[in-house]
């Protein structure tokens, strides 16, 4: 195929050639290619620092300079702040060069700035989501002059938005755009993390007004895809028990692991990566090292975000930062000699994302795991021995071998009824286009891509709701306005996102902290922490802080499930590893002595073959009379993933199946096993749940289990829904219906 390079603006082929590049790289030439002669939308999927970017934007830029657009040509949207400024000192000079303005809106840039672009749209418009939204809320009759003759849609970071509310709010904020400005804009998706590329497609067109063509991958959509090779990884694995004489010997491993480099340590939460930067602290001051931590997350302000990204990139010294996801996005923050995770990562996705943050100008990417796994059992309750399994490092091994042997990653699955951005669509529209009747509200809202499954009915019961909420107003005259409350609620900055606040909040029983947990649990229900039960007694929201008070482990248990889920295929993978014998060279000899012990214990009690665990391997003397009605201890470990698990909670907390299955309590702190005590033999218990399951064969049919008083208003307008559309919505997204444990 002969090279695109010619057709490149001249402005841009000199660029190259400052650059000393001797040719396009593959995905260069192919997407120039698919930019200037097709007319699909365009998925751009390769490894980090393979040129994706200037795939892109070369032939973008070189097209809207031969044809300047009359308004905004291309606008590029970013999940970060931090990523559109790192993304504009790449472009400015090639906008420079074409005559092209090149706009920043979020929210630290200046409004004297925003208010030139409005005044004169053109160029290339960079925004994050919820400035988007604020533009359309606040600039609804400037839409149709800034969008008239918009091209491109460039979306960065795909798979971050991908199964997500955020997501879903970019799609429905482009058919608002295409609605406004009656323009077809071509959609650009560029990715390093994905695993169906075809699913990824299919989702960048979702609410396309372009026409869709029958053939390629996915409707409307053609796919690039890097060469990803074969590169060379140095992995290691090390795990610490929980227990004090272990603590203090994890955290000087870990100081010794960054000590004289320039790293990131990932962590789970915010709080992990706190109180781990404030322990290698009191190290370095041990060590008397120069104090060069640093903290990146999102309840971090912006300067001392942006002092950390700058210190990661520019500083010859070595420096390390404790990080969260924030960091895991493409910000150029230059050569790290090492990323570190603490604790198992959340998903394989998330493992090959914080990978790649490491390994660039052709070195070998270096990561090393590490956690300091608790035992479970430190209150009264029993505990079964295989409660004590070292889950974290058992998962850790399965996201690593999942990725290495079958280049496996998670899909990003759409929330069929996502109520909670329902809500803030219909809010939003009503704020920015005023009154509507009831008839062309519901045909504005149901017409965007994320509602096609909600029917009428269940649009108008939640607008019926919102009336009641003073959310929504109905005129004299039956038209449909914004309410006083939302005139409130949209007044500020934070109703623009969709995502809630993800700060934890602070447990504390008779005043002394228990420890944090990062949702809003409803009063009554009882949650796990600290190997403890607790029954939650008060929430205060604005304090971010719940009081509780002990329960026991009979109580009716809130399962502590959140959006990012243990897939199956992880689980069953798990299993896998715990049932072979094949060693793992990454692992080191802590490590490994941890695994044998585990497949140890795993062959005792047959974890590999048997679904329920009695609390003695194989089941000695049979009882009879009185005894035989004892409640027995047992584990119930299906490898399903946490959909699962917490449907089979569910379940089995329902009061009727309960007494049926001769249930005395149920508790569960992983995504993995549920503590039953039982008066029924496991036989009879395994007979009596698979009748039970067959009669909730669908996601439907578990509704009625569902206590709408109980969900955690994990969605950021969850607290504004009625109890049927918060069941279904919690449905949808956490359960999985039709479960065999055979």
């Amino acid at each position: 195929m002969a090279s695109q390079f010619s057709r490149l603006a001249p402005f841009i082929r000199e660029y190259i050639y400052e650059k000393k590049w001797h040719s396009l790289r593959d995905i260069q030439e192919a997407a120039i290619k698919e930019i200037y002669d097709g007319d699909s939308h365009i998925l751009i999927a390769s490894p980090a620092a393979t040129g994706k970017t200037e795939a892109c934007f070369f032939p973008v830029v070189s097209l809207l300079y031969e044809e300047r657009p009359p308004s905004v040509g291309a606008l590029y949207i970013s999940p970060l702040k931090a990523l559109i400024n790192d993304q504009a000192q790449r472009l400015l000079p090639l906008a420079e060069m074409a005559g092209l303005p090149l706009w920043r809106w979020h929210g630290d840039v200046s409004a004297r700035h925003k208010k030139s672009l409005l005044e004169n749209p053109s160029g290339i418009l960079q925004i994050t989501p919820e400035s988007l939204e604020a533009l359309l809320m606040r600039s609804h009759v400037l839409v149709r002059a800034m969008f008239s003759r918009l091209s491109f849609v460039i979306i960065d970071e795909v798979h971050a938005f991908m199964g997500s509310e955020r997501g879903s709010q970019i799609l429905c904020q482009l058919a608002r755009i295409e609605e406004a400005a009656l323009c077809r804009p071509r959609r650009i998706g560029l990715s390093a993390t994905l695993g169906d590329y075809r699913q990824a497609a299919g989702w960048l067109a979702l609410g396309s007004s372009r026409v869709i063509c029958n053939g390629g991958e996915a409707p409307g959509t053609a796919v690039i895809r890097g060469r990803k090779g074969r590169r060379r990884i140095r992995i290691a694995v090390d795990h610490f028990a929980g227990e004090k004489a272990e603590e203090q010997l994890y955290y000087e491993s870990l100081y010794m692991q960054v000590r004289g480099k320039k790293s990131i340590i990932f962590t789970n939460s915010r709080i992990e990566a706190e109180d781990t930067i404030a322990r290698l602290r009191k190290l370095s001051a041990k060590f008397r090292d120069t104090d060069r931590f640093y903290m990146h997350h999102g309840s971090v302000s912006a300067g001392l975000r942006s002092e950390t990204e700058q210190e990661l990139r520019d500083s010859s010294e070595p420096v390390t930062a404790a990080a969260t996801a924030t960091l895991e996005m493409g910000i150029d923050i230059g050569k790290l000699d090492r990323v570190i995770q603490i604790g198992p990562p959340l998903s394989v996705s998330a493992f090959v994302q914080r990978l790649g943050r490491s390994g660039r100008l052709k070195q070998k990417p270096e990561i090393y795991f590490t956690s300091c796994e608790t035992k479970p059992g430190r209150d009264s309750t029993p505990v079964h021995p295989v409660n004590s399994l070292p889950f974290d490092l058992v998962k850790t091994i399965a996201v690593i071998e999942l990725y290495l042997k079958e280049k496996w990653l998670e899909g990003g699955d759409e929330n069929p009824l996502p109520y909670s951005l329902l809500v803030h669509q219909c809010l939003s529209i009503l704020c920015s286009m005023g009154a509507h009747s009831r008839k062309s509200l519901e045909r504005r809202i149901l017409c965007l891509p994320a509602f096609s499954r909600f029917s009428e009915n269940d649009f108008n019961e939640l607008l019926d709701h919102l009336i009641t909420l003073d959310l929504v107003e109905k005129t004299d005259d039956g038209e449909i306005i914004a309410g006083l409350e939302t005139g409130h609620l949209a007044s500020h900055y934070s109703f623009y996102s969709v995502f809630a606040d993800t700060a934890e909040f602070r447990v504390t029983a008779a005043g002394r902290e228990i420890g944090y947990v990062n949702f809003m649990p409803p009063v009554g229900s009882s949650i796990v922490l600290g190997g403890r039960h607790w029954r939650v007694e008060n929430v205060a929201q604005r304090e971010r802080e719940i009081a509780v008070s002990p329960a026991d482990a009979g109580s009716r248990l809130l399962w502590r499930g959140s959006a990012m889920v243990l897939h199956r295929k992880t689980a069953a993978y798990m299993r896998k590893i715990l049932a072979e014998t094949t060693d793992y060279p990454y692992l080191s000899q802590r490590a490994r002595t941890r695994l044998t012990a585990a497949r140890k214990l795993a062959r005792q009690w047959h974890v590999g073959e048997e679904v329920f665990i009695p609390a003695e391997p194989r089941a000695g003397v049979m009882k009879h009379g009185a005894a035989a009605r004892e409640p027995r201890l047992f584990v119930l470990l299906p490898w399903l993933g946490s959909r699962s698990i917490r449907t089979l909670l569910l379940v089995m907390q329902n009061r009727e199946h309960g007494k049926t299955l001769g249930i005395k309590s149920l508790s569960t702190e992983n995504d993995f096993s549920i503590n039953i005590t039982s008066v029924l033999p496991i036989p009879r218990f395994r007979s009596e749940l698979a009748d039970i399951l067959k009669k909730y064969k669908s996601l439907e049919s578990l509704y009625p289990l569902i206590d709408p008083a109980r969900i955690p208003r994990v969605g950021k307008f969850d607290p504004y829904l009625p109890p049927q559309a918060l069941k279904r919505q919690y449905a949808q997204a956490m359960l999985c219906a039709d479960i065999n444990l055979a």
